[in-house]
Formats: C-alpha cells, sequence, structure tokens
C-alpha cells in the first residue's frame, strides 16, 4: 500500500483534516493535534490519548496481525490484536520483556505497537526498570520484512538502518502542559539476502549480547571475569 494511499484513508476514515503528507524523502510527515480531551479509556497511567488507536488503525487499513508491546491496559477494542507486557497481573496474551521478546512469534504479526516508559521517572510509576530502546529494536529485528512497527516516544531510538527503513514521522501534542512525543513509523527491510555466513554469525553474537543485557547477566559476567555462554 503506498503511502499516498495511506494517507487518503487516514483522512477518509476519521474525517480530520489533511495534516500528514509524503515529503520529497518519501516519508509520512506531519502533526497530530489531539485536542482536549484527556480521557484514557483504560484510565491506566501512561495509556494512549483519545483517539491514537483510531488515528493508526485508519493509517494501516491492510494490516491483519497487530501485536502492542509494553501493552499495559490497552484498548484492544479500538485495535484489537495480542498483547505483550511483562506484568502477569495485566493478563497479556505474553508475559515478556520487551527487551528479548523470546515468547513471541513476531514473524506471525504485520504490524507492531510500542509505547515504552519516556523516563526513569515514568519507569517507576509502572513499577519496572526503564528499558534500553536500542535493545528493543534489535529483538524486533525478528519480525518478517515489510512489518511496521509505530513507535510512540519523546526521541527516536537508535536503530540500525540496514534493518529498518523510516516511513513515517508525525509531531504528537496533546494539549497545553503535556509532552510533545513523537511517532515513528520503522518498516522492516529484507536484508536476508545480503546475509552471508560471517554476517549472521556477528548477528548472533549480537543477539546473544542482548540477551545478556536484557537479563542482567553481563555484569554478572563482568564481576567473574568471564564471559557467559547462551546456556547459563
Amino acid at each position: 500500500m503506498h503511502l499516498e494511499d495511506r494517507i487518503d484513508n487516514y483522512v477518509r476514515e476519521t474525517g480530520f483534516p489533511r495534516s500528514l503528507f509524503v515529503s520529497e524523502d518519501g516519508r509520512i510527515v506531519g502533526t497530530w493535534i489531539m485536542g482536549n480531551d484527556y480521557r484514557v479509556k483504560s484510565e491506566y497511567y501512561g495509556g494512549y490519548p483519545a483517539g491514537y488507536l483510531r488515528r493508526i488503525r485508519s493509517l494501516f487499513p491492510d494490516k491483519r496481525r497487530v501485536l502492542h508491546i509494553f501493552s499495559g491496559k490497552v484498548d484492544a477494542n479500538a485495535l484489537p490484536g495480542d498483547t505483550v507486557d511483562i506484568k502477569p497481573a495485566l493478563k497479556p496474551t505474553y508475559v515478556d520483556d520487551a527487551q528479548t521478546l523470546q515468547k513471541v512469534p513476531l514473524q506471525e504479526y504485520d504490524l507492531i505497537l510500542a509505547d515504552p516508559p519516556y523516563s526513569i521517572e515514568d519507569a517507576d510509576r509502572y513499577r519496572t526498570t526503564m528499558v534500553k530502546r536500542n535493545t528493543v529494536l534489535r529483538a524486533l529485528r525478528r519480525v518478517s520484512p515489510g512489518t511496521h512497527i509505530v513507535w510512540l516516544d519523546q526521541v527516536l531510538p537508535m536503530y540500525r538502518k540496514d534493518a529498518f527503513a523510516i516511513d513515517g514521522v508525525i509531531g504528537m501534542v496533546k494539549s497545553t502542559n503535556h509532552r510533545f512525543r513523537v511517532v515513528t513509523i520503522f518498516r522492516r527491510l529484507n536484508t536476508a539476502v545480503s546475509d552471508g555466513p560471517a554476517r549472521r554469525r556477528k548477528r548472533v553474537a549480537e543477539d546473544v549480547q542482548l540477551t545478556l543485557e536484557a537479563t542482567g547477566q553481563e555484569g554478572v559476567a563482568a564481576c567473574r571475569g568471564r564471559p557467559v555462554s547462551p546456556q547459563e
């Protein structure tokens, strides 16, 4: 689906003014002013603002399998899909760490939404540790080519340009005295063809390092003065 078609569908389904455009470098750019509706249907701290999921759904009418990571109490009626959260009490589809996503069959999904804690203070409110954004995106490299990842944050996370392209950058303003956020739309590239044996070995080593960082074993290994094997 072409980017122009996504924008046309967004305007048609939402009825909002045409605030999104395709820039000369081939990306969706624009601004969403969410207005004064402060409601969060789930009443969960950090939940998506009213209307956000409706906007995302209208941009991706072709997607069939949606996954919400850092899901909290996401309104699955607004954008149906499976969920991932580290807290079992929230009853997600998968209880898993977004920095590894080892329990999640990522290849089955063609649209993934992420809304991580923006700061240490936010993480404290969720009673969890602050995530490493680049580690999450490294785990998400397991998705199939063409999969889109919609990342809502206050920063652009570090990512590999040979793994992801940026299809869109949308500034989002909720109202006065609220944080300004950015919706970054990543698309997984098809890089498997160029992967030689050396590249695959390097990627496996990076994935092992990812797991160690996410589980905290890296620091233990440093104290022992030796590397940790993936089996430990």
